[in-house]
């Protein structure tokens, strides 16, 4: 016999889309398919999708994808993503290099390039390729960035 059918409750809708899938589909006990079939029905957006609101839009092609993505708080590729499936051309006269203060520099080595790259609006390849021009080797597994070692 197949389970019962989940009752969905005015608290448990307004929780979707406000966690991961799969944690509200363990804390109900139910699939996450359940829960993503459920939230897709609805439209509403899964948690940590960036909503494209029409003021983020009205940016796109203003300014240096990385600058905006930063500003976003999202990645650049999505960024360049989204600019390129609603045809906007780049931001003209945008600098095509990035400013490698000694604070940028400092960060190279002391966690994974994705993250730095995350914490400078770049890509990984662009921190992976200052971070060998500069003889910096990689942080080793496990490394934390001094951002997340430092004091309060």
């Amino acid at each position: 016999m197949g389970k019962a059918a989940l009752q969905w409750t005015d608290e448990m809708l307004a929780q979707l889309g406000r966690e991961k899938d799969a944690v509200l589909a363990e804390r109900w006990g139910t699939s996450a398919k359940t829960v993503n079939l459920k939230r897709n029905a609805l439209g509403i957006p899964a948690f940590g999708h960036f909503q494209w609101t029409p003021e983020a839009i009205a940016l796109l092609g203003t300014r240096p994808d990385a600058a905006l993505a930063q500003q976003l708080g999202i990645s650049k590729a999505s960024v360049v993503a989204k600019r390129t499936e609603l045809g906007i051309a780049a931001a003209t006269g945008a600098p095509t290099t990035f400013d490698w203060t000694a604070e940028a520099v400092a960060l190279l080595g002391t966690a994974s390039d994705a993250k730095v790259a995350a914490q400078l609006g770049l890509s990984r390849l662009t921190v992976y390729n200052a971070r060998v021009a500069r003889g910096i080797p990689a942080a080793t597994r496990g490394a934390t960035s001094t951002a997340d070692t430092a004091a309060p």
